[in-house]
């Protein structure tokens, strides 16, 4: 198998990655209104889940700023060196690894939001379970 095509895989996971983390994204975030009090108040757990699924928009939207950003940059450069060298900015470039740094850690930050904010309303469901749990022992 060439490094091209593992790239292409990969390239395919992480883009399915995105695409469903969203949905989950969007589907937290709604999940944390069903914990609201009629003052429209959230419990201490569920407004951390709120914040970290904002994180994760956050971070999801810097994602492809800061790719598209630098990608710019280095292929501006890249196409300034060309030119003064063959006096064209068409040519082949090789593309360094530290490019998609700035990306992959937002990338992984993301998903670290994503699953945190989920991980604090398992937490909530947990301790309401447990009252109802305990509540029913009592009577």
């Amino acid at each position: 198998m060439k490094t091209s095509e593992l790239w292409q895989s990969y390239q395919g996971y992480t883009r399915d990655l995105t695409e469903h983390s969203r949905k989950l994204g969007f589907a937290g975030a709604a999940i944390c209104w069903f914990f609201k009090t009629p003052q429209v108040t959230f419990p201490p757990l569920i407004y951390w889940a709120l914040i970290f699924f904002v994180g994760y928009f956050i971070a999801d939207v810097l994602q492809s700023l800061s790719g598209a950003l630098v990608t710019r940059w280095f292929t501006q450069n890249k196409e300034f060196e060309l030119l003064h060298k063959t006096n064209s900015i068409e040519g082949d470039v090789d593309r360094p690894r530290w490019l998609d740094w700035p990306a992959f850690s937002l990338f992984l930050t993301k998903s670290g939001f994503l699953l945190v904010g989920f991980v604090f309303i398992v937490f909530e469901l947990a301790w309401r379970l447990g009252d109802l749990h305990s509540a029913k022992a009592t009577l």
